[in-house]
């Protein structure tokens, strides 16, 4: 499974890594001299295993940033971002290495200019909200629509008992399951100081979705469905509003204190 949240920090060295290694397999000769075309024998380079390790989780990532993370200029640069990587495995188009590396260079500066507002982003997730997102996106990829939504909703459950907890110290609800968080609290709003006021119709739709995805309802559950139920459950996870603060421990130096000398 890709760590697909964490790769979110990492592009510029993907793309790196991507480049340097196509240049030296397909865009050197056997002299070490550099090639501005792919030979003729290896034409279809961006079918091959080598090519794929590296294009694949990038063209992934595209995905997640201009789909889910909810920032304006990747979302507003959505299409040309993905014709560009849709081009990247175009072998007509990147047999030249100067439409490779241009448009390689197209995705990792849209990443570079983006870096403050993905971090930001992800910065409100917790790790148990990132392994869980992370194994929802590599179902979303897949083709494993209710096993996306089980993921994605699992990650929702996990923030909702914390907001609610925080909420309410005293209440037990580590017990409980999504739906009967979701009663509790809609039962219970003012104990709960509202804490997911703006959200409370997302909730209730991700459990009936939740419901269909591990229980056998034969209900279809179609891309759409799960791509609206990742979506959501991004919107959730990624407002301000729903962050839970941290308490991040301060190490401290040990003060020294001078010891008085004894008087003889």
């Amino acid at each position: 499974m890709e760590y697909y949240i964490e790769s979110l920090f990492n592009v510029k060295v993907v793309c790196d890594k991507f480049r340097k290694d196509v240049l030296k397999a397909w865009f050197t000769d056997k002299t070490g001299k550099e090639l501005e075309k792919v030979p003729d024998d290896a034409f279809f380079y961006c079918y091959f295993p080598r090519y794929r390790q590296y294009f694949d989780p990038l063209k992934r990532l595209v995905i997640i940033a201009c789909d889910f993370l909810g920032i304006e200029e990747l979302e507003l640069n959505r299409e040309v971002a993905l014709q560009r990587i849709g081009w990247l495995e175009n072998p007509k188009r990147i047999r030249a290495r100067s439409n490779f590396e241009s448009d390689l260079n197209f995705i990792c500066n849209g990443f570079d200019r983006n870096e403050k507002a993905i971090k930001d982003k992800i910065s409100f997730l917790r790790k148990e909200e990132i392994e869980r997102l992370n194994e929802a996106l590599h179902c979303y990829f897949e083709g494993c629509n209710f096993s996306t939504v089980a993921m994605s909703v699992s990650a929702v459950e996990s923030r909702l008992l914390e907001l609610m907890k925080r909420a309410n110290p005293q209440a037990k609800l580590e017990d409980k399951t999504l739906g009967q968080l979701i009663k509790e609290y809609l039962e219970n709003k003012k104990k709960y100081k509202n804490c997911v006021k703006e959200h409370e119709h997302l909730l209730n739709v991700c459990n009936t979705y939740r419901i269909f995805s591990v229980h056998p309802k034969r209900k279809r559950m179609t891309k759409t469905m799960a791509t609206s139920i990742l979506g959501m459950t991004f919107v959730f996870l990624l407002d301000p509003k729903m962050q839970i603060p941290r308490i991040i421990p301060t190490k401290k130096k040990p003060r020294i204190v001078p010891t008085k000398k004894s008087k003889a």
